[in-house]
């Protein structure tokens, strides 16, 4: 009876979680720009709430990681008094870790294809209204929607399909599977014109080229004690370097201005964010204006690094949760041998530091990863 229970759970889990994240795939769709969604999405949310109460009663269990989750639980519910969102996100952080972590990125790939589908059969029929943005480079480079209300959906969708592909596969990736992989990456490249998730799903490649096939790990002679290092800690490297950058910005220093044009703007934006929030422990209600909102009057604000987002949307209290919970996986990942799970740990998190990605669970399922704590079984369900 308590295998039947567990088993009905999972599947019930998993369902969830395939509907939440298909729902938001295709709400960055060009689509849903037609409707007002806020029904729609208070509706979906209600369903996929019940489903997870419904796994609630039947999956979970009382032991000694109940009195963290309780803690972690009160953190967060007086960080959402200022922040207001994020609850779906953390239930799922929170309920995963009965779940064998392989089948959840499994599930996030069938629901991302699904959400795919839909996106290029309604841009492929014409469904989705023109759009008001300018998408012209300065020098005059056209970058094509594909269907997606930006021009960045689709290559960020695509390099976290192919980091979770490597977690996937592991070894048995192929070098015909990585050369079409890099095929499809030229045309997405070609179209939207997003250079940094083009280049990290060339370097993601090349990573996986060196990793299998000159095979190596974290006891490799050369390069070993680095590949170690930067899987236990590049969560922790990589941010301080995003938010060291954006909090001490100056454009009056001639290399600081330039760094900035580099990155489109990214340095200026983050440390504006600085100035009018501040670091809080507990996070702010940051409001952003997208592309699709600014006007003459109401500019453009947006931050594009998740580390600087997550510590001034969600404060400096939960930031300093997500920095150990990550560094523990990395720690264990390194214990367990598995190199192929720390390749993409280091390339997310490196990913991290121009993009927001880390923190959307529509791009990044890798964020279901905090939930694996507490009791033994539960930890190794992230290795299964």
């Amino acid at each position: 009876m308590l295998n039947s229970n567990k088993s009905i759970s999972g599947y019930v889990f998993l369902l969830a979680y395939f509907l939440w994240v298909f729902f938001i795939h295709i709400l960055g769709g060009q689509y849903f720009t037609l409707f007002d969604t806020n029904l729609l999405l208070k509706s979906f949310n209600a369903c996929v709430m019940f489903l997870l109460l419904v796994y609630v009663v039947i999956g979970y269990s009382f032991n000694k990681a109940s009195f963290l989750d309780l803690l972690i639980t009160i953190v967060f519910f007086i960080g959402y008094m200022h922040f207001k969102k994020g609850v779906l996100i953390y239930l799922f952080i929170m309920l995963c870790r009965n779940i064998p972590f392989s089948k959840v990125i499994k599930t996030f790939l069938l629901a991302t294809f699904a959400g795919m589908l839909f996106i290029f059969f309604t841009y492929l029929f014409n469904l989705y209204p023109e759009s008001y943005l300018n998408l012209f480079r300065e020098d005059g480079t056209y970058r094509y929607l594909l269907g997606y209300r930006f021009p960045t959906f689709l290559p960020n969708y695509y390099f976290h399909l192919v980091l979770c592909w490597f977690f996937v596969r592991k070894e048995k990736v192929t070098f015909l599977e990585l050369l079409v992989i890099l095929l499809l990456n030229y045309p997405i490249y070609v179209f939207t014109d997003t250079k940094a998730s083009f280049g990290l799903v060339i370097l993601s490649c090349i990573a996986m080229l060196f990793v299998k096939y000159l095979k190596i790990n974290y006891s490799t002679l050369m390069f070993g004690k680095l590949y170690k290092l930067f899987t236990k800690y590049s969560f922790i490297i990589f941010a301080a370097i995003a938010i060291y950058f954006q909090y001490t910005y100056n454009p009056e220093l001639e290399w600081m201005g330039k760094l900035n044009t580099m990155f489109s703007g990214r340095l200026a934006l983050g440390h504006w964010g600085f100035e009018l929030y501040g670091i809080q422990p507990f996070g702010s209600f940051v409001e952003f204006t997208t592309m699709l909102e600014a006007t003459e009057t109401n500019k453009f604000f947006y931050i594009d690094s998740a580390y600087v987002q997550l510590l001034l949307v969600y404060g400096a209290i939960i930031f300093a949760l997500v920095c150990i919970g990550y560094t523990r996986i990395g720690i264990r990942v390194v214990k367990h041998n598995d190199k192929y799970f720390g390749l993409v740990l280091i390339l997310l998190f490196a990913h991290s530091i121009t993009d927001p990605q880390l923190l959307s669970p529509e791009f990044n399922p890798f964020l279901l990863c905090l939930g694996y704590y507490g009791l033994n079984k539960y930890r190794e369900n992230i290795f299964r």
